[in-house]
């Protein structure tokens, strides 16, 4: 089993709680309220590691996968905190942990875009959004449609933080994976604060093997369900884009969740 580590770093480099474990490691605090410029840092002796991973009891476990064995988590402070539950973070009590997934666990039937930890700019941390939007404000990057919050109804802080195209007509999402998993369908949560927003009428989905499939969407904030073809694929990432607005006077098209169901084992 990979040895894991779990660590809370002050701005200052300092060790300010730890932990090791031989295939589970649980954060060690000790009555600390976080402090600016803290990280949480998860560490593993092995590469290529596939870990449960949970920094805060508000956010929900992802299957994350460690390329470098690595795993750096700022605490995010004002702005950063608009895209997390209001109450993550806060107070002298913390608990997190992480555990190495168990290979049988492979099998289970998922949500394979699921990162709640996902950051970014982040390197060896799989699933990772990407785009091309340019959006800087927390409320609607990248991470934003992994973070496995679905609520739709509204716009900005948690639990309405959504991608958006900042006004890019050209503007795309993808998800990478780190390694192939089998994806078997998508699902697609547009952000429904009608009238404030509009709709995307359709879209495309890429994947990486060259499976392309042109979507059609409604106007409604619930799930909308695409398969990836009879028996699924296996991929190592999927791409939404050529986006088609609805013909509507509202303004803001956006995505509230990008899911991808399947199974670790290809």
């Amino acid at each position: 089993m990979p040895q894991l580590t779990l660590s809370l770093v002050g701005a200052d480099g300092a060790v300010r709680g730890t932990s090791t474990g031989a295939d589970l490691v649980q954060l060690d605090t000790r009555y600390a309220e976080y402090q600016p410029g803290d990280v949480l840092v998860l560490t593993s002796d092995e590469k290529n590691v596939e870990l449960e991973v949970m920094l805060d009891e508000s956010l929900p476990p992802s299957v994350v996968y460690l390329t470098e064995g690595r795993l750096e988590f700022p605490i995010p402070f004002e702005s950063a905190r608009d895209s997390y539950p209001s109450h993550a973070f806060l107070g002298d009590t913390h608990w997190g942990y992480a555990r190495v997934l168990d290979p049988r666990e492979r099998e289970t039937w998922r949500n394979l875009a699921l990162n709640a930890h996902d950051l970014e700019g982040a390197e060896g941390v799989y699933p990772h959004a990407t785009t091309n939007s340019g959006a800087t404000n927390p409320r609607f990057v990248a991470r934003n449609a992994i973070d496995g919050t679905w609520q739709s109804i509204h716009h900005g802080r948690w639990p309405y933080e959504s991608w958006g195209i900042n006004g890019r007509d050209d503007a795309w999402l993808q998800v990478d994976f780190g390694r192939p998993v089998h994806a078997e369908e998508a699902m697609l949560v547009l952000r429904a604060d009608f009238p404030h927003d509009t709709w995307w009428q359709q879209a495309k989905l890429t994947c990486s093997d060259g499976f392309e499939l042109t979507v059609h969407l409604e106007k409604t904030g619930v799930p909308q369900r695409f398969s990836l073809g009879e028996g699924g694929r296996d991929i190592e990432w999927i791409r939404l884009s050529d986006m088609v607005k609805a013909d509507d006077p509202a303004e803001f098209p956006a995505l509230t969740q990008l899911i991808v169901m399947g199974t670790l084992t290809c």
